[in-house]
């Protein structure tokens, strides 16, 4: 039996589903740390589309 004030809602209502997909969660270091993490890039994933340089910025001249 309800107590007084506890509404019992029809068994025909239901609450609208969120139809956007789940946003990815950040994890390890960048979710953990201090320190800020690069932005994420939609479509970019896993090391197969890592950017390359041909010389790492450390061993370049200066302009």
């Amino acid at each position: 039996m309800a107590k007084q004030g506890m509404a019992r809602p029809d068994v025909t209502h239901t609450r609208p589903r969120n139809s956007e997909s789940p946003v990815p969660e950040i994890q390890g270091k960048a979710k953990h740390g201090k320190a800020k993490a690069n932005p994420i890039v939609s479509g970019t994933s896993g090391p197969g589309l890592k950017v390359y340089h041909q010389k790492p910025i450390a061993d370049q001249e200066e302009l």
